[in-house]
């Protein structure tokens, strides 16, 4: 038995009675808390999860994610649900663009059951205008030690699909909050190593996650037009959308690394990212090669793999992975090049169990949470 998790199962594609089965095998492995991650995918749709969550017998939660991945497979359909060793306070926030107080009252519920040590996960509505000041007062309220690691949720092809379900029912623009250990600290790792080829840009307008302009011009005209230089094909407006994967925008930190925002939409002349982008702010253009994203993923691996301590295979057999969905896109049917790369760096005894998010969150080197795009996130003991 591990320090956090009892087991953690995997279908490729599931029904509803199987993962009804899959639970009920959970249960008898005394899991005290079970987290169901279903792929935008599956055929088990969220708004079965309440009635299954009244039936089990322990606190079940679900989130509906763009992919899975379990060992050395990924799927869009399938569904991983994992059993939780302790008895935890798991926090179901209804809707994460209520007012400050609103959720600070609600935060602090999590804090007076799990206090502010150890580590926790989060998985919150991915496509919420409202995710980054969310996740800021969940820092203000939460603090610096204890360690979060997390992923956005919910379906790429339906952004205002309910993405968050529990036996009080499903909803959208949600998150989950849930305690990992209220005493151990995960070892946690992100990586992207994306390079930057143009810019900086001024964002002149811009609100929430979509920007109107840059450089006081239309923000698709200067963006069209980078990536055409960039490239060197003659991209039009109305094929920016083929090429968005490739050429994500970057916001320069003080340690010079670039916080990423991947463009997921396109609206006329704004562009739609995922996560916020204030205006006044510097965007850089980035490119994400084939090359470069497998790299990156085996130094993640490689450094996250030195950060472990050594004989913990027993303590904690899985190594938590929060991949971004956007890589997996890009990459196609190569992204298993990608995981390959990750699990050939694991340490023997350590497997990969996490899910394809849109967006990735830990905390930084100075403790303050953050809301990554194409970035790599490893958690484990």
């Amino acid at each position: 038995m591990t320090i956090i998790f009892t087991n953690i199962e995997f279908l490729d594609e599931a029904t509803e009675d199987d993962v009804v089965s899959l639970i009920a095998h959970t249960v008898s492995q005394k899991a005290q808390y079970i987290l169901v991650l279903m792929g935008s995918q599956s055929t088990l749709r969220i708004e079965s999860i309440p009635a299954i969550a009244v039936a089990t017998p322990v606190p079940l939660n679900a989130c509906i994610i763009p992919g899975v991945i379990f060992e050395d497979h990924y799927s869009y359909k399938g569904v991983l649900v994992l059993g939780f060793k302790d008895k935890i306070c798991s926090l179901l926030i209804p809707d994460i663009a209520a007012s400050h107080d609103v959720l600070c009252q609600q935060l602090q519920q999590f804090v007076a059951s799990n206090g502010t040590l150890g580590s926790a996960g989060i998985f919150v509505d991915g496509l919420s205008p409202a995710v980054e000041p969310f996740i800021a007062t969940v820092y203000e309220n939460l603090g610096s030690d204890r360690i979060l690691i997390g992923a956005g949720v919910g379906d790429l092809n339906n952004r205002f699909n309910m993405c968050v379900a529990n036996e009080q029912g499903c909803f959208s623009n949600a998150a989950i909050i849930f305690c990992l250990s209220n005493t151990v600290k995960l070892q946690v790792e992100g990586k992207h190593d994306l390079p930057q080829v143009a810019g900086p840009y001024l964002v002149t307008e811009a609100k929430d996650n979509i920007i109107y302009s840059l450089n006081y011009q239309p923000a698709a005209d200067i963006y069209s037009d980078a990536i055409s230089k960039v490239s060197g094909m003659d991209i039009t407006q109305d094929e920016i959308a083929q090429h968005i994967h490739s050429y994500p925008f970057g916001l320069k930190q003080l340690n010079e690394e670039y916080l990423v925002r991947d463009i997921i939409a396109v609206n006329g002349n704004s562009l739609v990212c995922v996560g916020n982008v204030a205006e006044n702010s510097l965007v850089y253009i980035l490119n994400a090669t084939k090359d470069i994203l497998i790299t990156a993923a085996s130094d993640a691996g490689k450094q996250f793999a030195q950060k472990l301590q050594p004989n913990t295979a027993e303590q904690m057999h899985y190594v938590v992975l929060i991949d971004c969905i956007s890589r997996a896109l890009f990459l196609n049917d190569e992204y298993q090049l990608e995981l390959n790369a990750i699990n050939a760096q694991m340490p023997v005894g350590k497997k990969l169990a996490g899910v394809l998010s849109i967006g990735e969150i830990k905390n930084t080197d100075q403790g303050a949470i953050q809301f990554l795009n194409k970035t790599i996130v490893l958690g484990g003991l």
